[in-house]
């Protein structure tokens, strides 16, 4: 079964559309009816040669998916999906986190021991405060971070993954040294946003529950939590949330998005 990426119908045998390569159901699967990429902006002999050059890749793409060995010596993770893997590693970080509370002192991001244990940076990615903290992020991930890998691949999901994180992470850290605050932060929060603010940009026809049953385009709500963590910001040290860590992996993603509709355009 494949999700048709404008209405999300789901159908056992869909169609591919040869200009931009996307999956569609029969009522979308005209150029015209899902507003193709590529329909009018490449000539037809660019057109052609994109198509044969894609079926060519598709070939070796194939080979690989059907080859189990040949893709566990490639990258055993694969066979599981990246999204899983750091799923798995979440719930086991705050399983260890609950039983031994010294981790968040070498793991969790304090601001004024980071350049001493610069792997702060990383590590705090996969700490929860929490059981709330951690069974939101573990959910939102588990939708919207299986959704991208699927739409980008795994190496595309873990560079987008890791550099939001990261940079959610340096933008918190610049707001700690311009505020005082020696709050620690952990969480996957900043990585989330820009998983979401890829998906904004690439698929905007997936619909959000905001709050589990208010539907909303992700374009909205993307644009709904990063007013809210703009307008929280100031209050982080009250509130204890790293708002600002949000909008810093937000940035990333949002960039990745536009990166990649671009490729996905003229490729």
């Amino acid at each position: 079964m494949r999700r048709c990426e404008v209405c999300g119908k789901q159908e056992v045998l869909p169609y591919k559309c040869n200009y931009c390569n996307r999956i569609f159901c029969s009522e979308h699967r005209l150029p015209e009816k899902h507003s193709c990429d590529g329909l009018y902006d490449i000539p037809v002999k660019v057109k052609k040669e994109i198509v044969d050059r894609r079926k060519e890749a598709g070939k070796e793409v194939l080979k690989e998916y059907y080859d189990p060995i040949l893709r566990r010596q490639r990258n055993p993770l694969k066979l599981y999906g990246y999204n899983n893997v750091i799923l798995a590693l979440i719930t086991i970080v705050f399983a260890l986190s609950i039983i031994y509370k010294p981790m968040f002192s070498f793991f969790a991001l304090h601001p004024y021991k980071v350049e001493t244990m610069p792997w702060q940076l990383i590590t705090s990615i996969f700490l929860h405060g929490s059981f709330d903290h951690y069974l939101v992020n573990a959910i939102v991930l588990l939708f919207f971070g299986s959704e991208l890998e699927r739409r980008v691949g795994g190496d595309g999901y873990l560079k987008i993954f890791f550099l939001s994180g990261i940079a959610g992470n340096l933008m918190y850290l610049v707001f700690s040294f311009l505020s005082g605050s020696p709050t620690p932060a952990v969480g996957a929060s900043g990585a989330i946003y820009g998983i979401m603010g890829t998906l904004a940009v690439i698929a905007p026809e997936i619909r959000v529950l905001l709050f589990f049953f208010i539907p909303l385009s992700i374009r909205v709500a993307v644009l709904l939590f990063a007013i809210y963590d703009l307008l929280m910001t100031p209050f982080s040290i009250f509130t204890g949330v790293a708002h600002v860590a949000h909008l810093g992996g937000l940035a990333v993603g949002l960039y990745f998005g536009r990166k990649l509709r671009v490729w996905r355009r003229f490729y």
